[in-house]
């Protein structure tokens, strides 16, 4: 007897535990949901990525005014965060008490300045975030206290934190849906297999499901999505070009050498090899056979910034934007613009620092003081020379 009670009861609460994912799926008393997103009066929509800001409670110059200047310059309706937006590691003293206060001053850093802009703000984490003893849930939380933030937790009853959509309405009727955004934690590091962690089984599903319910209310028809999440996915090295040791350009992976296919890829570069899990999860299979995913946003890597289609789906690299981990003259972020008109195409292209600040002739030296891919005399010298272009105007004005 005891048995088949506890028989029961463990179908009642898989059987809740389903119905609950999927009404959480579709709940409109989601963050998502509430701000009600849509296209614009020109029938566009702007999405600024910004990935891999990875800085510490102490950001660095140069990247908060980058984050300051960037979003005037492109004016996104929609910023979206994927993942290592500060460095973990550097709000971890062991004591929660206090990295909690770190963490807040790190996530403060940039939130602040999106905040002022009024602009809603998506966000997922990456493999750096939580190397701390706050976890994703609480910096979840935290991000919460930003009335711009539209990300959230969806609870234990998916893998990770931050699996959500964010729809994108009609201009001229709000209750038609007609532009769908995954947001997608890709998780840490694989505790099993070794490499870093990969999206599980129930995210699949809760993605899969979610998807159809989207469709069902669409009229059958699936509703054109993008999927954005820090780490890529394994597919890649599939779309990539296997080459020969030694080929200009290659990347190495797994003893073999790899460079963009140009038959596939429509642009950006590809200056590190991509690090995606060591497990293949079967989330980019599902994508293509789900069919409503355009293409997938990456982070992660600090140097790519290719796109790449494969299988009907482009594979997306956005370089990163810090300056306290490695990186190099790509980089910037990204800017993706939808068109309602459209719903099969989008445009996107990155915006590096050099293009932002092409007309501040001290720029260069900036760029390089910071830089930690230059040499330490390199940075010094680049320093006096920046203080000498920025001083000798204010001197000139005196005479």
């Amino acid at each position: 007897m005891k048995k088949k009670i506890t028989a029961i009861l463990s179908l009642f609460l898989a059987l809740s535990l389903m119905l609950s994912i999927n009404s959480f799926a579709i709940n409109e008393q989601t963050p998502a949901y509430q701000a009600h997103l849509s296209f614009g009066a020109d029938g566009k929509f702007k999405i600024l990525q910004l990935a891999d800001i990875q800085d510490t409670f102490l950001m660095f110059p140069i990247v908060k005014d980058f984050l300051k200047d960037i979003v005037p310059a492109t004016k996104p309706d929609l910023i979206v965060l994927t993942g290592d937006n500060f460095a973990g590691g550097s709000c971890d003293t062991g004591i929660h008490a206090v990295d909690i206060l770190l963490v807040k001053r790190a996530i403060d850093q940039y939130m602040s300045v999106f905040q002022g802009y009024g602009i809603p703000v998506a966000v997922v984490f990456g493999n750096h975030d939580a190397e701390t003893t706050v976890n994703k849930e609480e910096q979840m939380a935290i991000y919460r206290t930003y009335s711009c933030c539209i990300g959230f937790d969806e609870g234990s009853g998916v893998y990770g934190c931050g699996n959500y959509n964010v729809p994108i309405y009609s201009s001229k009727d709000s209750s038609k849906l007609v532009y769908n955004l995954w947001m997608i934690d890709s998780n840490m590091y694989d505790t099993v297999n070794g490499g870093y962690d990969y999206v599980h089984q129930d995210q699949i599903d809760w993605y899969v499901n979610t998807a159809n319910e989207l469709k069902a209310q669409n009229g059958g028809v699936s509703v054109p999505s993008m999927m954005f999440q820090h780490i890529v996915v394994p597919d890649i090295y599939d779309a990539l070009l296997q080459v020969d040791a030694g080929t200009a350009g290659a990347v190495e992976h797994n003893g073999k050498y790899y460079v963009l296919n140009p038959a596939n890829t429509k642009s950006g570069v590809l200056h590190e090899s991509p690090c995606p899990s060591n497990t293949n999860s079967g989330q980019f299979a599902a994508v293509v056979k789900q069919g409503d995913v355009k293409a997938m946003f990456f982070g992660h890597d600090h140097v790519n910034s290719f796109q790449v289609t494969y299988k009907g789906v482009d594979l997306v690299n956005t370089p990163g934007v810090n300056f306290a981990s490695y990186g190099d003259e790509g980089r910037g972020a990204r800017v993706i613009t939808l068109d309602k008109n459209d719903t099969s195409a989008y445009e996107t292209h990155v915006v590096t620092y050099k293009e932002l600040y092409k007309d501040d002739k001290a720029f260069p030296y900036r760029f390089i003081m910071y830089g930690s891919e230059f040499s330490v005399g390199d940075r010094i010298l680049a320093a006096m020379e920046y203080v000498l272009w920025k001083t000798i105007p204010q001197l000139m004005n005196l005479f």
